[in-house]
């Protein structure tokens, strides 16, 4: 390719593509691209509308989508034609709801929702990152396969080319395929890590939505831990990009969020030599928010041992012992630690402060 069809396809913009034009194949989820061209606006809108109707029944919050995106308005709506501005207000709308669905993306009402996205607003074309976002979570199934099987993403320029094998071959994406990319792309680790930040801040408006949560937050634990695992070399910049999101993960109080959090800290700890300041930070939060998911708290001090254990930071100053005196039944947890790990490194910590507390108090 010249270097001014370079430039070209760079400059190139979604409202461009050929595929838009054409009237022998159109891009579809659901059906056939030489089926789905004979679908006409009203049979997609239907659909689409149908799989809200569906949906709705699951869960209200999904109420607030209908009228930017499944009324008569949205129906007409010609983005190629609107300004920035209704554009902007669009995709929000469009990657909000692709958040809210993501839980959902198996069941048939999803994939109808989906349908009249792609039919409409060409989600497939300007929402890349946005429906990618959406379907990840469920990379080993067909039906991702299908969403891939929509996008441009042939440049070896593209975001996404990494995909394109799953595209052409029809078959889904490997765990180990995802990993490797993971530690080896960090702009990809780094999807993931805000994918999630994004969607706990949109779910923690609906109380009781962490079950929505459960599949997302499994996959970001086992990919980031998956990926760190298999990683020979965990480079500082890896840590640098895991850090803020390790720090939101602590004081998060959804018990999936904080869990893969601790397995994160577990695993670094165990490949990386850090700096007795990061340590000190990781420790003083693990400590800081143990009691407040109490479920966790065994969890919380297991990853505490691991880190002290193999960072063996010189101190972690005054306060930390503080809160972990208001830990209910320390004791009696760490105790059942021992029997399987070497709790030392954390009551290397604690006794002389145990006792200078017990010195003071007595005299």
């Amino acid at each position: 390719m010249t270097s001014l069809a370079q430039q070209l396809q760079r400059l190139a913009l979604p409202q461009s593509d050929p595929s838009l034009l054409s009237r022998h194949e159109v891009a579809s989820l659901l059906f056939d691209p030489k089926e789905a061209a004979t679908i006409d606006r009203d049979t997609a809108f239907a659909i689409g509308c149908t799989g809200l109707e569906e949906l709705l029944a699951i869960d209200p919050s999904f109420e607030q989508f209908e009228a930017p995106l499944f009324s008569q308005l949205a129906k007409t709506l010609e983005r190629s034609v609107q300004t920035k501005a209704v554009n902007k207000q669009l995709d929000e709308n469009l990657s909000l709801f692709l958040i809210h669905l993501s839980p959902y993306f198996l069941l048939k009402p999803a994939q109808k929702c989906l349908e009249w996205l792609i039919h409409r607003f060409h989600i497939h074309l300007y929402n890349e990152d946005s429906l990618i976002a959406c379907v990840l979570p469920y990379h080993e199934t067909r039906i991702f396969v299908r969403v891939i099987q929509l996008l441009k993403i042939n440049s070896s320029k593209h975001k996404w080319f990494w995909l394109l094998p799953v595209k052409q071959s029809g078959v889904p994406l490997a765990k180990g395929t995802l990993i490797t990319h993971c530690y080896k792309d960090l702009g990809f680790m780094d999807f993931i890590c805000s994918l999630v930040m994004k969607s706990v801040k949109v779910f923690a408006e609906y109380p009781g939505s962490s079950a929505q949560l459960r599949v997302l937050l499994a996959f970001y634990a086992t990919t980031i831990v998956s990926a760190l695992v298999a990683a020979e070399h965990i480079s500082d910049n890896i840590v640098a990009k895991l850090f803020p999101y390790i720090q939101k993960g602590l004081k998060s109080s959804l018990p999936d969020y904080r869990a893969a959090t601790y397995m994160i800290i577990c695993q670094i700890s165990v490949k990386v030599t850090m700096e007795d300041t990061v340590v000190n930070s990781l420790a003083s939060q693990i400590i800081k928010t143990l009691t407040k998911i109490p479920s966790l708290i065994k969890e919380g001090l297991g990853s505490l041992i691991v880190l002290l254990q193999r960072q063996k930071p010189e101190s972690l100053g005054k306060k930390p012992f503080t809160h972990l005196c208001d830990v209910p039944d320390l004791i009696t947890i760490l105790h059942g630690i021992s029997e399987t790990y070497d709790v030392s490194p954390l009551l290397r910590y604690m006794l002389p402060r145990l006792v200078a507390a017990v010195i003071h108090h007595v005299s």
